[in-house]
C-alpha cells in the first residue's frame, strides 16, 4: 500500500471563517509542493463534526506522490518543533500562512500514514511532542474504508464520537473484511492529544474485534443471578432492609 494521503486538521471550535482559510491555507501548500508534478490530489475525506479533512494523491508515478507525502511530513515536524523551513519560496509562503492560521485556533495539524504533527495556539511549542503515543486499545464504529492505493478508515470512538484515523498495513486485508459500518475494539499505536486524551489516529495496527451489536430491548431477556422462589423474600425487600440497618 502506498503513502498517499495528506490530512489537515483544526482543533477546537472552528468558525466557518477559519475552516475556509485553513483550507485555503492547505491548498496553497499542497499546490506548491505538487507544482510541475503533473499529481492531484482528490478528497478522500470530509469528517463530519470535525474540521478535517483528506486528500488522496493520484499519479502514474507512485513515487512522485510518496515523495510529496515525504516533504508534507517534514513540514510538519519542523511546524511542530518550531524550525524553519527552507523549500521554494510558494512553499514557505504557504508555510508561513499555516503558521498564522495556527495563532487563530486550538491548533493545526499535519498527518499522514507515517506521522501526526501538531502547532498549538502561539505557533511554535518548545515541547517536540504534543501527541501522547502508546499501545492501546480504542473502541468505535468503522466507518468510510478505503482501499486505494492504501488501507485506511475512520473508527468513531464511543466516549467523543470523533473520527480516529487508522491505518492498515500491506497484507493486514483480512482484519477490516466485513467490519465496516460495525462496533469494533481496535488495538495499535495510539496517538492521543496530550491536553485531552483523545485519541487522534492508530497505526502499527495488531488486531480488529468486532463483537456483536447489542441489540435493542435486549435487556429485557435479563435473569437474576440468583433463581428466586414461591415464599422467597423479595429483591426490593431485602435491598429496604439493608438499607435501614
Amino acid at each position: 500500500m502506498s503513502n498517499n494521503t495528506l490530512t489537515f486538521a483544526m482543533g477546537g471550535q472552528v468558525e466557518i471563517g477559519q475552516f475556509q482559510r485553513g483550507i485555503t491555507q492547505f491548498q496553497q501548500l499542497v499546490s506548491a509542493l505538487t507544482a510541475n508534478t503533473g499529481v492531484k490530489w482528490v478528497i478522500e475525506d470530509l469528517q463530519t463534526g470535525s474540521a478535517v479533512t483528506t486528500l488522496r494523491g493520484e499519479s502514474e508515478d507512485t513515487a512522485e506522490v510518496e515523495k510529496i507525502v515525504a516533504v508534507y511530513n517534514s513540514i510538519g515536524e519542523a511546524l511542530q518543533l518550531g524550525k524553519p523551513c527552507d523549500y521554494t519560496p510558494q512553499v514557505n509562503q504557504a508555510v508561513a500562512g499555516i503558521q498564522s492560521l495556527a495563532m487563530s485556533v486550538e491548533y493545526v495539524r499535519l498527518e499522514t500514514t507515517e506521522g501526526d504533527y501538531t502547532v498549538p495556539r502561539n505557533g511554535t511549542t518548545r515541547h517536540p511532542r504534543t501527541l501522547s503515543i502508546g499501545i492501546g486499545v480504542i473502541s468505535g464504529r468503522i466507518q468510510t474504508l478505503t482501499n486505494r492505493g492504501s488501507l485506511r478508515f475512520n473508527l468513531y470512538d464511543t466516549i467523543h464520537d470523533k473520527a480516529v484515523s487508522c491505518y492498515l498495513q500491506p497484507g493486514q486485508e483480512e482484519l477490516i473484511r466485513e467490519a465496516w459500518g460495525k462496533l469494533a475494539r481496535v488495538s495499535g499505536t495510539v496517538s492521543r492529544e496530550m491536553n485531552s486524551g483523545r485519541p487522534v489516529a492508530i497505526r502499527q495496527i495488531l488486531n480488529i474485534n468486532t463483537p456483536e451489536d447489542i441489540v435493542s430491548g435486549s435487556y429485557r431477556l435479563a435473569r437474576g443471578a440468583v433463581p428466586w422462589q414461591q415464599g422467597d423474600e423479595l429483591p426490593e425487600d431485602i435491598i429496604r432492609r439493608l438499607r435501614d440497618a
